[in-house]
């Protein structure tokens, strides 16, 4: 195998740094990753990890995409490869469904904290396997029926080579399967919707900012701005106050790259939009928990009718595509 260029080694030492730091302060603050054994979690303070039921409407319809794609498509008992599986909970739910999982992420905090949670996992029959390793991608080798890449192939500088590597590691016949951003679909008429559920969850009391508001419906000029400054916050995946994303390779591809790189490797056997806004909404809502709870259900409802029926903009996509035999 080669010795990866030196330069690629210090952009995954300091990626790896910044999300070992994150899921420090995360598991500190009580997270756990594990969608079955979810609990509230007021470090989260506009994020769908904020809530158990709020992780079902996002997380949890989403690895029920991944569910319903693998039975669909590729089978039972299947040998998936997770890359940057993170704190593992995707993992944890597939093998949980029978799937022989190997789960690698470049995070050692990420991987020492996903096998802790494996290690408690009380829900054990029609278990299939699963291990935790520390392990970048472009060092791995080996054979699976399908590459899993859940919102981790956007981190990767080069997508092209990344899908290309994936395509060596996926048995002839077998499947790569992807739910990745792709912000550069959202628009300002899409920013637009997000202002006005905020807006109105800030007047009624319910957002966990109402100030957010303050002087934006003074007039169209200001209102205006509050659509575009929603929209760099959806595209950038962080607030204004915050001066850099989650870590340094973050968003290093759009949808747009993405999809290309994948459609050019694998032939596509099921695109699906997923969410729109829900992800940097759900947690933000406030209020006595019924409530809250109607408000989340009625609004994760609009977003993905919304998308499915009415023209709103994605800002994630399912693909599975196939490797020829």
């Amino acid at each position: 195998m080669s010795i990866p260029d030196p330069s690629l080694v210090s952009d995954l030492a300091a990626e790896a740094a910044a999300f070992d730091q994150r899921i420090r302060e995360r598991a500190e603050a009580g997270f756990i990753p594990d969608l079955r054994r979810a609990v509230t979690c007021d470090y989260f303070y506009k994020s769908f990890w904020r809530d158990p039921q709020f992780i079902k409407l996002f997380v949890g319809w989403s690895v029920e995409h991944y569910l319903s794609l693998l039975r669909s498509h590729c089978g039972e008992g299947l040998r998936i490869l997770d890359v940057g599986c993170g704190s593992g909970y995707v993992s944890l739910e597939l093998a949980r469904h029978g799937h022989h999982v190997t789960a690698i992420d470049i995070s050692e905090e990420n991987i020492a904290l996903a096998r802790r949670t494996l290690a408690d996992n009380p829900f054990t029959e029609g278990f299939g396997s699963l291990s935790y390793e520390v392990q970048p991608f472009h060092a791995v080798s080996g054979c699976w029926d399908v590459v899993l890449f859940s919102v981790s192939l956007h981190h990767m500088p080069n997508v092209e080579d990344a899908v290309a590597h994936a395509r060596t590691l996926v048995r002839p016949g077998g499947w790569l399967l992807t739910w990745e951003p792709c912000h550069d679909r959202f628009t300002e008429r899409d920013a637009a919707t997000v202002a006005l559920v905020r807006t109105i969850l800030a007047l009624t009391g319910h957002w966990y900012d109402p100030s957010e508001i303050d002087g934006r419906l003074e007039s169209e000029a200001t209102l205006q701005e509050f659509v575009k400054e929603i929209r760099t916050e959806y595209v950038m995946e962080r607030d204004r106050s915050e001066p850099e994303g989650q870590s340094p390779n973050d968003l290093s591809a759009d949808g747009a790259r993405i999809l290309t790189a994948l459609r050019h490797r694998f032939t596509e056997i099921s695109y699906f939009p997923g969410y729109s806004y829900i992800y940097r909404l759900l947690g933000g809502i406030r209020g006595e928990p019924a409530t809250v709870a109607r408000l989340a259900e009625a609004i994760a409802l609009f977003d993905r009718v919304g998308v499915q029926a009415y023209g709103q903009n994605p800002n994630h996509f399912f693909f599975l595509g196939q490797r020829g035999v």
